[in-house]
């Protein structure tokens, strides 16, 4: 694959566009990724897929509405390349979709892929850290084979989409932690004011007051900064325990 100077330019603002994306955008980050592999890969129609976990929709962006509707029922039907690829971590070579081998193994989808005109396909796994999320699937037309260096090429855009939604990930991490942090700071802040109010208002002991909360929390089921915060809201009246 002969890389000429305005493509060297285009690979670099494909990377650019991928890195631009921002990191709560995977669906952009999807399309960027179909968008350039069309452009870049000559004359392939290409399709990304991207699962972040198992109970979540796979998303589809593609280069047409037919291409993305044959991604999504190739994923319903658990054939074809681009699941082959996401499932098994590992890359599907570029196929002739009139082999006996892909109309064994993907009947429904090499049919409803010839039909649209294809005659080559080749999958790329999206690897998201140490999981494998989706795949990128590209699609040529006629019996010409796909190019080695048009797989490699694909394969550096679909990594650096995958570096991404990998950031993503870290990052809504962080932010759950930091969320499920600020909240346990802020419940044992609230039970600590109702601990001291109480005490002071049953004239009793701080620990005898977090035994008196305690004890209501758990009769009526309920959690304890929650009480604690009716109690320091003056919403809740407690009393000495019998």
């Amino acid at each position: 694959m002969t890389v000429s100077g305005t493509q060297h330019r285009q690979i670099a603002q494909a990377f650019v566009d991928l890195a631009a994306c921002g990191v709560d955008e995977p669906s952009r980050l999807l399309a960027v990724l179909a968008e350039h592999g069309n452009g870049l890969l000559g004359d392939c129609a290409a399709v990304a897929l991207y699962a972040p976990d198992a109970h979540a929709p796979v998303e589809v962006a593609g280069t047409g509405a037919e291409l993305m509707r044959l991604a999504r029922e190739a994923v319903e039907w658990g054939e074809g390349p681009g699941p082959r690829a996401w499932h098994t971590g590992r890359p599907v070579p570029d196929t002739a979709l009139d082999a006996d081998r892909a109309r064994s193994d993907w009947p429904r989808y090499t049919a409803r892929a010839r039909e649209l005109g294809y005659g080559r396909v080749a999958a790329l796994p999206l690897h998201v850290g140490a999981d494998t999320l989706g795949a990128l699937v590209l699609l040529g037309r006629g019996p010409t084979p796909l190019s080695p260096g048009l797989l490699e090429l694909g394969q550096a855009l679909t990594d650096a989409a995958g570096w991404a939604l990998e950031h993503d990930r870290q990052l809504r991490a962080s932010r759950a932690l930091a969320d499920q942090l600020g909240y346990a700071l802020n419940s044992r802040v609230v039970i600590e004011q109702a601990k001291g109010m109480l005490a002071a208002r049953l004239s009793v002991p701080v620990d005898e007051a977090f035994h008196i909360l305690r004890a209501h929390a758990r009769s009526h089921r309920r959690r304890l900064a929650e009480v604690a915060g009716e109690v320091v809201h003056q919403q809740l009246e407690l009393g000495r325990l019998p």
